[in-house]
């Protein structure tokens, strides 16, 4: 038997699910257009545009030259042994279904009970209309076309039931950006200062950590924030994990957010679902 939906709670639900993205696209890092955030389900961007990433430059020393070995007769000299690249190593849990960006170029993998969301998809733009918000699709569908809009890639969500009850869902965002030369050291000031200049859309937020690391076998930053939504009429606080991980001249931001409430139960899965991330 099919449930019915009373329109007045898809309203919610939707505010819900959109002032969710909205945080964890913030914390990618991703720009957007002045959208009023009541209007477009799922994703809307209040933030202003992404800056390109940069590195900071550091001198490069000149080093002191080596002799070179003069081989002797009948031998041939070795070439210089190039620098490894980084091989991702993941883990996939028993019962997580694989999802796949072959536009940008990774793959993730999701505990059952999420649902994946296309924004780019007619079902996406047929259910906006069912919502009565098909008037603002061909913005949305503008934005997703333009640089800082190809830069979102997955949208994932879970825990919807708990918009009914006055809470929020768990949400997945990934964005990638090109970043040739990137560091983890230049990275770590790119989301510091991104955060920051993003701190008045997302209210309070909270840094709790923020440092270069090794994730999957790839340099990367990893930090967790809290951020808080009452500016957008919500008494509630959300708990974020963002990975950013350095891999074929780009950056792969993935931000996973969920009620603050919700930290204890739900960081043991964002660490399994970082452990599949896998740059390709």
């Amino acid at each position: 038997m099919n449930r019915i939906v009373p329109r007045s709670m898809k309203k919610p639900r939707l505010m819900a699910v959109s002032v969710l993205v909205l945080a964890a696209v913030a914390l990618a890092g991703c720009a957007g257009m002045p959208f009023d955030i009541t209007q477009i389900p799922f994703v809307q961007q209040f933030l202003p545009p992404t800056p390109t990433f940069t590195p900071t430059p550091v001198p490069t020393p000149t080093p002191t030259p080596e002799p070179t070995p003069t081989p002797r007769p009948g031998e041939t000299p070795l070439p210089p042994t190039p620098t490894p690249i980084p091989t991702p190593q993941v883990t996939i849990p028993e019962g997580f279904t694989i999802l796949r960006d072959t536009e940008r170029g990774y793959s993730l993998a999701v505990p059952r009970g999420w649902s994946q969301l296309d924004l780019r998809s007619q079902q996406f733009q047929n259910m906006a209309n069912t919502f009565g918000m098909g008037g603002q699709i061909a913005q949305l569908n503008q934005f997703l076309d333009s640089p800082e809009g190809q830069a979102v890639g997955i949208v994932a969500v879970t825990d919807l039931t708990a918009v009914m009850f006055g809470g929020l869902p768990t949400v997945l965002n990934v964005s990638v950006i090109d970043a040739p030369g990137a560091t983890p050291d230049s990275l770590l000031d790119f989301l510091q200062a991104n955060l920051e200049a993003n701190q008045s859309m997302l209210g309070d937020v909270d840094i709790q950590e923020l440092n270069t690391a090794v994730v999957n076998n790839l340099p990367a930053v990893r930090g967790s924030v809290v951020a808080d939504l009452s500016q957008y009429g919500m008494n509630a606080r959300v708990f974020a994990k963002v990975v950013a991980l350095i891999a074929n001249d780009k950056v792969y931001i993935l931000t996973l957010a969920t009620q603050e409430s919700n930290r204890g139960a739900k960081e043991p899965v964002f660490d399994a679902i970082i452990g599949t991330f896998r740059p390709e």
